[in-house]
């Protein structure tokens, strides 16, 4: 490396004293820029297209700049079209390799089979007795009881309970799930513990999903569902689920008290403040996400609701005008909404007969604009057993089957001779 200027004056330094006793090299004088010999000005414009294609660039003779330097080193096209019909063949394409994770994902999506199955995130609306738990809990057919269908019901107001032990004893596969939490405390003032019942009821929406992910993905490896499998979740009390989200909050969330009791009150309600609601709505929109992923992993969902009473500017109560008794988003997130009403007859001088017919009307479908009539769901009369027909439209997600019930036929008595 002699002679290059870098190394000439290079002493070696032993590097195994004390830093203080080791002689620091003597700088040397570097020679100047203007000893270095310059290099040669070349003529820096890049050559016209027409010197590229006839090689006679100014400065330089023909031999000096070949032709061949300028031709680009890419294939000709032909080459490279003929490269992808040996890798393509017939027009074919393949997406490409990636190591982003939702490659795995669309390839596993649609290698899939695919459930032809309607999705169902049904709200259903009604006053007490009109058939709600009832017509739910009648919307497996006979072939699917056979097959394992099973109905996971989340039973906030008993309903679901009792109408299982009165009606279906026989039909296996209704699991009815009681989310309350008793309070342990011997001297309690409310029977029952919220925070932990908002738990339990998520727990229950939790291991459904658990569920509902294995099944489907046994589907997709087999084409068919396991048995057992879950056709169906029912959570049953949305209104209850509002005031349990509600009491959690002020006990939990913004520890206002120890019980329902403790947070109850106008003088409670002052303390909230206006964007501490939120933690009751987050509460409240978690059962409304997991009633999302249930129905896309194709469970059925039904939420059920009670009504309240709605008032004027006044603050009377306007008769007939009865809405859920839910949040007022909570319609948002539905695919359909089913409304209950009951209907009393009359006589021609304005006198209750004893008779009563429920009905089923579907207000909206997201996924079709067809509203078929109303449903008759069962027809009460004082002194008889009744009669129940139920909703079987509610079997295959459609709310539409020819066997439903739209009017009762009255059978004119014959006249004595």
């Amino acid at each position: 490396m002699t002679g290059t200027g870098f190394l000439d004056n290079w002493k070696p330094v032993d590097t195994n004293k004390e830093p203080s006793q080791q002689v620091k090299a003597e700088a040397t004088s570097l020679p100047s820029t203007a000893e270095v010999a310059q290099a040669p000005v070349v003529n820096q414009s890049l050559p016209s297209v027409e010197e590229r294609q006839s090689g006679m660039v100014s400065g330089f003779a023909a031999d000096d700049f070949p032709i061949e330097a300028l031709v680009d080193e890419a294939p000709p096209l032909e080459l490279e079209k003929d490269a992808i019909e040996a890798s393509a063949p017939s027009g074919a394409w393949s997406l490409p390799q990636s190591a982003n994770p939702a490659a795995k994902r669309v390839a596993v999506a649609r290698s899939s089979h695919v459930r032809k199955v309607k999705k169902v995130i049904c709200g259903v609306s009604g006053g007490r007795k009109g058939g709600k738990s009832g017509m739910l809990l009648d919307s497996r057919t006979d072939e699917e009881i056979a097959n394992g269908a099973m109905i996971f019901v989340s039973d906030f107001d008993g309903g679901a309970d009792s109408t299982v032990s009165a009606h279906h004893q026989d039909n296996p596969g209704i699991v009815v799930l009681n989310p309350w939490v008793l309070n342990r405390q011997s001297r309690s003032r409310v029977p029952f513990n919220y925070p932990e019942t908002f738990n339990k009821a998520m727990d229950d929406l939790l291991y459904a999903l658990e569920i509902a992910e294995a099944q489907d993905e046994y589907f997709k490896l087999h084409g068919k569902l396991p048995t057992p499998y879950l056709k169906t979740f029912i959570f049953d009390g949305m209104d209850h689920w509002l005031h349990v989200c509600g009491t959690a909050m002020k006990i939990e969330d913004l520890d206002l008290g120890d019980d329902a009791v403790d947070v109850s009150g106008k003088k409670t309600t002052t303390r909230i403040g206006r964007f501490n609601w939120e933690f009751r709505k987050n509460r409240y929109q978690a059962a409304m996400n997991a009633f999302q992923e249930l129905a896309r992993l194709n469970v059925h969902v039904y939420v059920i609701t009670g009504v309240k009473p709605s008032y004027d500017s006044n603050g009377n109560e306007i008769m007939g005008a009865d809405v859920p008794a839910w949040m007022k988003d909570t319609e948002r997130d539905l695919e359909q909404l089913i409304e209950i009403t009951l209907e009393e007859e009359r006589d021609e001088i304005g006198a209750l007969t004893g008779k009563v017919v429920s009905k089923a009307q579907l207000k909206f479908d997201r996924t079709s604009l067809r509203l078929p009539e109303p449903v008759i769901l069962f027809e009460q009369q004082v002194g008889t057993d009744g009669q129940w027909f139920g909703y079987k439209g509610l079997r295959d997600g459609s709310f539409e089957h020819p066997d439903d019930i739209h009017e009762l036929i009255v059978e004119e008595e014959e006249d004595s001779a």
